[in-house]
């Protein structure tokens, strides 16, 4: 499969989405199910391109072998719907949420299904629709790996969302200096990459739109989530850690860096070195066919023979989608080779309390012959 990196902003058309779903039926068909269930508002936005927060009203899309899906919806929100969706669909709608006997959404849903099915349903339903549902019910998490292989056209999009994150660095080392809030860094740079983005998606979602940029100073580093305190300073020397992260109408990526203020604490260094050697080991073996377990494990052993198992608290890197925070996983125990079109983080990372945290990350696609990087951003020492 041939990629081309140019970005685009375009919504995905009909025949995106119609490939999207035989690759969902083949793999219903390998799985010898009649149907499959689509809860995960993340999962219908992929099968649909219509993203919404799901309350108490549900919307729930159902495919079946042959004909259109069935998409069940709340009256309330047809028009919505319709004003979103870029394939063909048979809407069934419910009018509310508690309702009169005979007239919720789960009788209405009870009516789109034949007796004695094979019932495909996503393992992340809620139990409420797991125990409406019926037939003969079997958890498997089929969109979520149709997923883990980009299409060319998504490709194009994530590139975009890149560019967008690449904006949001360069205005945040423009502005970051000593005693620089952290609340000051996220408004300013967040404000940037969102008017990017808006300004170059006119149907933008917003409901599936969310960047931040973020870093946290040598005081927190150590600890990657903390981001408890908005009026925390960023220091003199470091290891600072951005975090840049997000979805930019639907595509989620991140770009993440350690970086030093004024000058390098030499205490600083090797910790350094050791990751960003461990990401060079990464990188040599990003190709299709190379398990990604076995990858993390050589660089936890690096990290382990560099004498700083006790600073270890994640795996080499994630798999990157709608939710840039999904999988497939370089990480130990996950048996699984990596494929061309996969999308992953890279970002092996050691953390130490009273010094910092130490990791880069960058949304790296996986080709036909090794990798070709989405983000871009300086990764020296210097």
């Amino acid at each position: 499969m041939a990629f081309d990196l140019t970005p685009t902003t375009a919504a995905p058309d009909a025949a995106e989405l119609m490939g999207r779903l035989k690759r969902v039926r083949a793999r219903m068909a390998e799985q010898n199910l009649d149907c499959y269930v689509v809860y995960d508002p993340v999962n219908v936005f992929y099968m649909t391109n219509f993203f919404n927060y799901v309350h108490e009203r549900p919307f729930i899309l159902v495919i079946e072998m042959e004909g259109l899906p069935k998409f069940l919806v709340p009256k309330l929100e047809i028009p919505h719907v319709q004003s979103r969706i870029k394939c063909e669909l048979e809407l069934v709608a419910y009018f509310e949420y508690p309702a009169p006997a005979g007239k919720n959404w789960y009788d209405y849903f009870a009516g789109l299904f034949q007796s004695d099915v094979r019932v495909g349903v996503e393992p992340a339903m809620t139990l409420e629709i797991y125990d409406k549902t019926p037939g003969n019910k079997i958890k498997t998490d089929i969109i979520d790996e149709v997923r883990f292989i980009k299409t060319p056209f998504e490709v194009g999009r994530y590139a975009h969302a890149c560019q967008v994150l690449g904006l949001g660095f360069n205005k945040l080392m423009e502005i970051c200096k000593p005693g620089t809030m952290l609340f000051e860094l996220y408004g300013d740079a967040s404000k940037e990459m969102m008017a990017k983005a808006v300004l170059e998606i006119p149907e933008i979602n917003p409901l599936a739109t969310r960047v931040a940029a973020i870093a946290q100073p040598p005081s927190i580093s150590h600890d990657p989530h903390n981001f408890s305190n908005l009026f925390q300073q960023m220091e003199e020397g470091g290891p600072h850690v951005t975090i840049l992260a997000g979805q930019v109408d639907g595509c989620g990526v991140e770009l993440e860096r350690t970086f030093f203020l004024g000058s390098v604490p030499e205490d600083a260094k090797k910790p350094f070195e050791v990751m960003m050697t461990a990401r060079s080991m990464t990188y040599d073996r990003l190709k299709p066919g190379t398990n990604m377990g076995a990858i993390d494990k050589e660089v936890n052993d690096y990290f382990r023979k560099a004498g700083f198992e006790e600073n270890l608290l994640h795996r080499t890197g994630h798999g990157m989608g709608i939710t840039g925070h999904e999988g497939p996983f370089l990480a130990e125990g996950y048996d699984r080779q990596l494929e061309a079109g996969m999308m992953v983080s890279v970002e092996p990372g050691i953390y130490f309390k009273g010094l910092g945290g130490f990791r880069h990350s960058d949304t790296v696609l996986i080709t036909d012959d090794g990798y070709a990087g989405l983000t871009d951003a300086p990764d020296s020492l210097e």
